[in-house]
């Protein structure tokens, strides 16, 4: 599990409070570039507050509880907003204790450049590990060994984003350039000799530090970055990981996806998403930072983490609509249907045998949004060859 990427996205709601508009003297969101939300934005400064206490459960982390607080700030006609905070800290019966806080800041410094920011800390006492290039399909846990895949972590780190734009078109399309510097900290502790990820000895075993700095570009023409409807985006990066600034091994990580949205008209607006990703490694890294599939941001219907090897290559579809809207309160609840496309494999098969053993999951879900149409909830089943999974989490997948 990242969960430098994944821990806000976990969340869910039996209980909703949103509390608009505090009275604080300022004025709203999202996670990526510069496009103008479906939402029309003042020119007076407004600040907006989604708080939620979260009841909720996930096939790979248990019942969750805990809060998330999510903060937007519109100000002046600035796109898509003057500033993004999301908050969290979850507890989970699986023994998942975490907290991130992720900040995006456009425009900072009063410049063209956009900064985001995220921090994690994390201890998960069920942790899955099933073994580096491990492609048939997974046995049960082997007699009197209930945690054989199961290990215990600690992890934390931190993520700095920088982007500028390289061109800007007319129709609020742009192409930027972006730098980024992360670190991640990882060691499995006080696991059994009987546990796989024991008796597997994979690098990083003992503890691991990873320290990249890193380049690419972004390409965005959404219509909206938390609920598209329409447009597309793009982004590929490289990082690199060194010994000269702090890691425990060298490194390479190359990481690239492109997704598109259309929308048309059947009875409702139903919007076609769709998603392809591929993510190469190369190098002495640690298990934790291989190329990975599997979980709720990847293929839901396989556990988390199911996959590791040197590449990982995926195509996520999806059909989403709302069906019913409540404009006079702000609600609407939606579904969705999807299918999830993947797998990973080692540095040197052959582009033939890539696609000749893919793994497929399917299902179905709901979306609803309460009192802003960008903040969204969304709860999915997917299903695989090796069972089902259930994810309840905060946001569309992509």
């Amino acid at each position: 599990m990242k969960a430098s990427h994944h821990f806000h996205l976990i969340l869910l709601t039996t209980l909703i409070f949103l509390v608009r508009n505090l009275g604080f003297p300022t004025s709203l969101i999202a996670q990526a570039p510069t496009v103008l939300p479906e939402k029309t934005i003042s020119s007076v400064d407004s600040v907006e507050f989604a708080f939620l206490p979260a009841l909720a459960y996930n096939s790979d982390f248990g019942l969750i509880g805990g809060g998330i607080l999510s903060r937007y700030h519109y100000r002046d006609n600035q796109r898509p907003f003057y500033s993004y905070m999301i908050v969290n800290a979850i507890a989970s019966t699986k023994g998942l204790i975490s907290s991130s806080i992720f900040y995006d800041k456009p425009n900072v410094f009063n410049s063209n450049q956009r900064l985001t920011s995220e921090g994690y800390v994390a201890r998960f006492l069920q942790n899955q590990y099933f073994g580096i290039g491990n492609y048939d399909k997974l046995e049960k846990e082997p007699e009197g060994i209930p945690d054989f895949y199961l290990y215990n972590s600690f992890s934390t780190g931190f993520e700095f984003i920088l982007r500028r734009p390289l061109i800007v078109y007319i129709n609020n399309a742009q192409l930027d350039v972006f730098g980024v510097i992360n670190f991640d900290y990882r060691t499995p502790w006080g696991n059994d000799s009987d546990r796989l990820i024991t008796v597997d000895q994979p690098a990083g075993i003992k503890g691991a530090r990873t320290a990249a700095l890193g380049t690419g570009l972004i390409w965005e023409n959404r219509n909206n970055e938390f609920a598209p409807t329409q447009g597309s985006y793009a982004k590929a990066g490289i990082e690199i990981g060194q010994k000269l600034y702090g890691s425990s091994s060298n490194y390479l990580i190359f990481n690239s996806e492109a997704r598109a949205y259309t929308s048309f008209q059947m009875i409702r607006q139903i919007t076609f998403a769709n998603r392809i990703s591929f993510d190469h490694t190369s190098g002495s890294m640690p298990y934790w930072k291989l190329a990975e599939l599997g979980g709720e941001v990847s293929m839901r219907g396989y556990p988390e983490n199911r996959f590791r090897d040197d590449n990982a290559l995926f195509i996520n579809t999806e059909l989403r609509t709302w069906l019913w809207e409540f404009p006079e309160v702000d609600v609407r609840l939606g579904g969705t249907l999807f299918m999830d496309i993947g797998r990973t494999f080692p540095t040197g098969m052959a582009l033939s045998n890539v696609f000749s053993d893919l793994n497929y999951t399917y299902g179905f879900g709901a979306n609803s949004s309460f009192f802003n149409e960008n903040f969204i909830f969304r709860g999915d089943i997917g299903f695989s060859d090796e069972g089902y999974g259930i994810y309840f989490t905060a946001g569309y997948m992509f």
